[in-house]
């Protein structure tokens, strides 16, 4: 028996079963796995990590302001009628 035909008789029941299970698969699964894969690849290529460095970092160089902000909204919305509440 030849190599083609030793090849031939191994790969013949796996690409049966991988043409049925290919079949079985909708369009809908296909773009499911390949929303999957990219979302998993943009999540592995940015280090989100340092955002909360970043944050805390800000809030505490900028407490006083923040501070002012908060203050000030609430006394904006201590002065406007109850009709917005």
């Amino acid at each position: 028996m030849s190599e083609q035909s030793t090849n031939y008789i191994v790969l013949k029941p796996i690409a049966e079963r991988f043409n049925k299970v290919a079949k079985e698969i909708s369009d809908d699964d296909i773009k499911d796995i390949i929303k999957r894969a990219m979302s998993e690849q943009i999540k592995s290529s940015f280090d989100f990590s340092r955002i909360g460095d970043i944050t805390e970092t800000y809030v505490e160089e900028h407490q006083d302001e923040i501070n002012q902000m908060i203050f000030s909204s609430i006394n904006d919305r201590m002065k406007m009628p109850s009709k917005y509440y």
